[in-house]
């Protein structure tokens, strides 16, 4: 379904002739309002039910943001050539326009099937011309593909570290949109330049990462004066619009133009948590972004000897995520270990180390190995890393509570 509104101070139509041989009864045939909502509104193949309440709510959604006194379904072929059938196309409108009716909202729907004679004087502010597309595509059921075995390696969707990368994602968002406010839930009239954080719940089938918990949704409204446009794909320069795995075809975000280059940005959070997933697992060896790994190092003494001076480290490392393999076990295990965590940075810390107060560090993503001393790890984690979010995990693995996923 695809919606074009307008905020219009007058409108007016009447019917002329028939468009359609399978049309409505024209009724009315003429309507005069002041300060109206239009939804000119075009019902695509596959539409359904769940598609009208979703954009029955954002009908309302928009007619309270714009203070109109009305609303108007009109019936409006000529957005999609994609067009649902005649008589699939007056069910849904009707359904439509009932379902806002039934909301205490004064509607009116303009007859399916005929030529009209219209006239509308649009307000020209900021949300007085704006567009939908409801997708069913994002109604469909998930259907369980293997790669999202990836989101059970981190114990998606309750576990610390699937916290702590849900978090990443969206502060990550917040980095790349730059938003001057950002807001909890939802917001009536969201200001220009402003993010708001919108949760749901999962709908269908529970997949994991994509629809196994909170649903999370992310919307922008563009800001900017004059005639500027905003290109998305000029700000998501690493995210594509959509990805696939073997089940599913996935979209990340979307842009609803306004005008003048202002709109809604939207993003699918959880859609965009498992295409960064599936993409670090593609890589030799799997990497995370470094942003996104709840742990940036993590030390490890060759034997206990060394674990004060390992300690002294990451103190001195403390305002990275850092974290300390402090359990009675051998060398060989604890790097093991890193290995199957995805620990971007592992420090091996020993009897040249502790003289030369250096550390010796197998980088994860390059596949090597080198010698840093403290200040120059810091300044390789922290250029690699615009975020530097705070670490939800104990230093000490000693003191990390068991974590069945790892």
């Amino acid at each position: 379904m695809i919606i074009l509104y307008i905020h219009t101070s007058d409108f007016f139509f009447k019917v002329k002739e028939k468009a359609v041989e399978r049309a409505e009864e024209p009724v009315p045939e003429t309507l005069e309002l002041k300060n109206v909502l239009v939804a000119y509104t075009t019902i695509e193949k596959g539409d359904n039910e769940e598609v009208v309440k979703r954009a029955s709510e954002d009908i309302i959604k928009v007619f309270n943001e714009v203070k109109a006194s009305a609303v108007v379904v009109y019936p409006y072929a000529h957005l999609s050539s994609n067009l649902a059938t005649p008589e699939t196309a007056i069910k849904l409108l009707n359904e439509l326009y009932q379902e806002i009716k039934s909301k205490g909202i004064n509607a009116y729907k303009t007859p399916f099937g005929w030529y009209k004679e219209f006239s509308i004087h649009c307000l020209g502010h900021p949300l007085s011309e704006l567009s939908r597309r409801i997708r069913v595509e994002e109604l469909e059921e998930y259907q369980k593909s293997e790669e999202m075995e990836v989101c059970n390696k981190f114990g998606f969707p309750h576990s610390p570290h699937s916290l702590f990368i849900k978090n990443a994602v969206i502060e990550y968002l917040k980095y790349k949109l730059k938003p001057i406010t950002v807001f909890e839930g939802p917001v009536d009239d969201l200001p220009e330049n402003s993010m708001e954080i919108l949760y749901s719940e999962p709908k269908g089938r529970r997949v994991p990462c994509i629809n196994d918990s909170v649903r999370i949704q992310l919307r922008y409204r563009i800001g900017g004066g004059g005639e500027e446009r905003v290109n998305i794909n000029d700000i998501f320069t690493d995210i594509p619009n959509e990805f696939k795995d073997s089940k599913n075809t996935l979209k990340i975000y979307w842009q609803e133009s306004g005008g003048s280059g202002k709109g809604y940005i939207y993003v699918n959070v959880n859609n965009l948590v498992y295409y960064y997933l599936l993409e670090a697992s593609k890589k030799n060896p799997p990497t995370l972004p470094l942003w996104m790994n709840p742990v940036h190092i993590r030390i490890l003494p060759v034997k206990k000897d060394f674990l004060d001076y390992a300690i002294r480290v990451a103190n001195e490392l403390k305002d990275l995520r850092v974290e300390v393999d402090d359990l009675d076990d051998g060398l060989g295990n604890k790097i093991r270990r890193a290995g199957k965590e995805w620990i971007p940075y592992v420090a091996v810390v020993g009897e040249r180390e502790a003289k030369t107060n250096s550390l010796s560090v197998r980088i994860r993503e390059k596949n090597e190995q080198r010698s840093f001393t403290i200040d120059e790890i810091r300044r390789e984690i922290a250029e690699g890393d615009p975020l530097l979010l705070k670490p939800i995990l104990p230093t000490f693995l000693s003191k990390r509570p068991k974590l069945e996923y790892l």
